[in-house]
């Protein structure tokens, strides 16, 4: 396919997802949800004849049939394409992002309370199993400074990602493609001053990072906001999704034990990572590039474990 056709393509399923995602947003939150809960359903359903590897693979690293792996994969596709449907109507004429803000649970905050009683930052690490940007909007909402981190999509026009994520109260900090040094001293200044940096962890890297197996499969784990808690000494957070239904729920969890250098600081996280996918795989994005396209490591074993189907 010539790059005009897929420019012209991507360009029609942005404007029919944004049009859907404008009806979508003035039926109020409950249609955005149900609205965002089909698409991924229909998504799962159209893409069943090519996720074949995609279902062994599931299958492979969880150690369960294939029958259970296309459940989860279901789970995964309800769960993240609704998330970014929810997302996409942010920033929509007529939306109201503060419903969908209200409605997500945050647990055990008193970790967050602990660090601002003793005015120190900290970086909170989030994963694909979830709505993100609703929970950076929750936490905002609390009275809480928090910044969320993202890179700008290539299949959405330039800003959009960032005015839904400000329509929520959360204040966005770009990736900056061309200059990553503005973008790591912004953090920087946030997290001197106190403030929460919100950033998903579970994002393969084809340059930057160290590499890690990752569900049976190695690749490169981005290191960047692990040098900066180094840099810094906050401590590292995980915030963990744990329902999608009726509304989002997640918990905060202690912070992560000090580790002796990045390495194991690394270990530690993607250990963290690999445990929350393992204990609710049907909330994980499965289906996307970040860990689809990668292959097992011949040497690894195959998963024994028996996971539940969230």
């Amino acid at each position: 396919m010539s790059s005009a056709l897929r420019k012209a393509r991507r360009g029609l399923a942005q404007g029919l997802a944004l049009a859907l995602a404008g009806w979508a947003a003035r039926g109020g939150a409950r249609r955005v949800r149900q609205i965002g809960r089909a698409v991924g359903s229909l998504h799962w359903m159209l893409a069943w004849p090519f996720w074949g590897r995609l279902r062994r693979d599931v299958s492979r690293a969880l150690g369960v049939d294939r029958r259970r792996a296309s459940r989860i994969l279901l789970g995964g596709a309800r769960t993240n394409d609704g998330a970014i449907f929810e997302a996409l109507t942010l920033a929509r004429p007529g939306a109201d992002p503060q419903s969908l803000v209200d409605a997500v649970e945050i647990r055990n905050t008193g970790v967050l309370d602990d660090l601002a009683a003793r005015g120190q930052g900290a970086i909170l690490l989030g994963m694909h199993m979830g709505n993100g940007i609703l929970l950076a909007g929750k936490l905002a909402a609390q009275g809480r400074p928090a910044h969320l981190v993202f890179r700008d999509p290539r299949r959405m026009r330039p800003g959009y990602l960032e005015q839904c994520i400000a329509a929520t109260g959360a204040t966005p900090i770009p990736l900056d493609r061309e200059n990553p040094v503005r973008s790591f001293r912004h953090m920087l200044r946030v997290l001197t001053s106190g403030g929460l940096i919100f950033v998903l962890m579970d994002q393969a890297s084809k340059q930057e990072g160290e590499i890690r197996s990752f569900l049976g499969k190695p690749q490169r784990t981005p290191t960047g906001v692990l040098k900066l808690a180094e840099r810094t000494g906050v401590p590292l957070v995980p915030i963990d999704g744990l329902e999608r239904e009726p509304n989002w729920v997640f918990t905060v969890r202690e912070p992560l034990p000090r580790a002796d250098g990045l390495d194991a600081t690394l270990d530690a996280v993607v250990a963290h990572m690999e445990g929350q996918v393992r204990e609710r795989p049907a909330l994980w994005s499965w289906h996307q590039r970040r860990w689809k396209r990668y292959h097992f490591d011949p040497s690894a074993p195959v998963s024994k474990e028996s996971a539940p189907c969230r």
